[in-house]
């Protein structure tokens, strides 16, 4: 098999190659990365979802959640932007995305399968 056939085997393999949540709805479009130099100081404040959601991050790597399914009411929270196959943000169990610049971030999860970009938004209230 000569060169190009071989490159074209593998990117035709790697397009049926599933890929993960966060990397797919980047990819098609879903919200766009975050500020590469963003910061848990830039993240700190209390952000809520149209749907009553309310999460409250901490500078102390802190949170409380309230009216947000699936989430402990309170615990730890890291962030990870260096990952490019996971999530951006952990509530312990629980998977969010940042969008946004520094000054304006925000944050979603998905509602449902994440190739149908439905996502519930966390805008910053304060």
């Amino acid at each position: 098999m000569g060169r190009v056939p071989r490159i074209a085997a593998a990117l035709a393999f790697s397009l049926l190659v599933p890929m993960t949540t966060a990397g797919c709805s980047r990819f098609f479009g879903c919200a766009p990365q975050p500020a590469e130099d963003i910061t848990e100081s830039d993240l700190a404040g209390v952000y809520t979802s149209p749907e009553g959601g309310r999460i409250e991050l901490g500078e102390d790597g802190r949170y409380s959640t309230s009216n947000l399914p699936g989430a402990n009411e309170e615990g730890t929270w890291t962030l990870d932007l260096d990952s490019e196959s996971t999530e951006d943000l952990r509530l312990e169990d629980l998977q969010l995305w940042i969008s946004g610049s520094r000054g304006k971030p925000w944050l979603y999860r998905f509602d449902g399968d994440p190739d149908n970009c439905d996502l519930i938004e966390f805008h910053r209230a304060r």
